[in-house]
C-alpha cells in the first residue's frame, strides 16, 4: 500500500507552515508541502494513515490570469474528498506545479489512482520538479497541515524506501564516473543533490592525485 502521493522515496524540500520565498520577499505564508518524488514522477491520490480514501476531481487546469493567485500553481488538480473520509477538517486536496495532468473535472478517484506528473509549472520555486501539496477545509480556505496525506513528517528530509518488485527489494547500483573535470563533477553533484542522493548519504566524490 502506498500512503503518500509518490511511489518510493520522497524528499521534502519545503515544509508546510513556514514563510515562502516566491511572493512578497519571503513574507508570504507557505500553505503546503513541496514534495519531490525520487523514484517516480507520477503523482497519485494518497491514502490517509494507510486508509483508502475517495473523492471527485473538481479542477484540473492552469490559470493564466495573474489577478487570480492560483496562477502560481501552474497546472494543478483539486480533489474534493467524499464525506466522512477522515477525522480531520480536510475536504479538499490540491496537487500543484504539475508538468502534465492525467485527470479531468468530474473524474472519480481513489487512493493510488494516477492524477498528474510532477513538474515546475506556474510560480514554482527552486528550479526543480516537485508537487506542492495543499490540504484545505474549504475550496478557498487557508491551507492546513497536509502531512497525513503526504505520508511523511512535515520536515525537510528524505523519507520512505525504494519501491519493490515482486515483493523483493530493488537492486542498488554502484556507479563510478571519472576522472572528470571540476565542471563535470559539479554537474554530477547538482544532479545527485536534486535526486536526494546527497542527503541520503549515497553520493561520494574523491579528488585523484597525480
Amino acid at each position: 500500500m502506498m500512503p503518500g502521493i509518490f511511489t518510493g522515496r520522497v524528499q521534502i524540500k519545503y515544509r508546510y507552515g513556514r514563510y515562502g520565498y516566491t511572493r512578497g520577499g519571503g513574507k508570504i505564508w507557505h500553505g503546503g508541502m513541496d514534495i519531490v518524488g525520487l523514484d517516480s514522477t507520477d503523482i497519485r491520490m494518497p491514502y490517509y494513515k494507510d486508509k483508502r480514501i475517495t473523492g471527485t476531481v473538481t479542477r484540473a487546469r492552469r490559470v493564466t490570469d495573474h489577478s487570480n493567485k492560483t496562477w502560481e500553481w501552474g497546472w494543478y488538480v483539486c480533489v474534493k474528498l467524499d464525506a466522512n473520509q477522515t477525522p480531520d477538517d480536510v475536504n479538499f486536496l490540491y496537487f500543484c506545479h504539475c508538468r502534465e495532468l492525467k485527470v479531468q473535472p468530474g473524474d472519480r478517484v481513489a487512493s493510488g489512482d494516477l492524477l498528474a506528473v510532477m513538474g515546475q509549472s506556474g510560480n514554482a520555486a527552486g528550479g526543480y520538479d516537485h508537487c506542492h501539496l495543499e490540504a484545505r477545509a474549504t475550496a478557498n480556505g487557508k491551507g492546513l497541515d497536509p502531512s497525513q496525506y503526504a505520508g511523511c513528517p512535515n520536515a525537510v528530509g528524505v523519507y520512505g524506501e525504494q519501491p519493490k518488485t515482486n515483493d523483493e527489494p530493488m537492486n542498488m547500483q554502484l556507479i563510478t564516473v571519472g576522472p572528470v573535470s571540476r565542471g563535470d563533477a559539479d554537474a554530477v553533484y547538482t544532479l545527485c543533490r536534486s535526486r536526494g542522493l546527497v542527503d541520503a548519504g549515497l553520493y561520494k566524490s574523491e579528488w585523484s592525485v597525480g
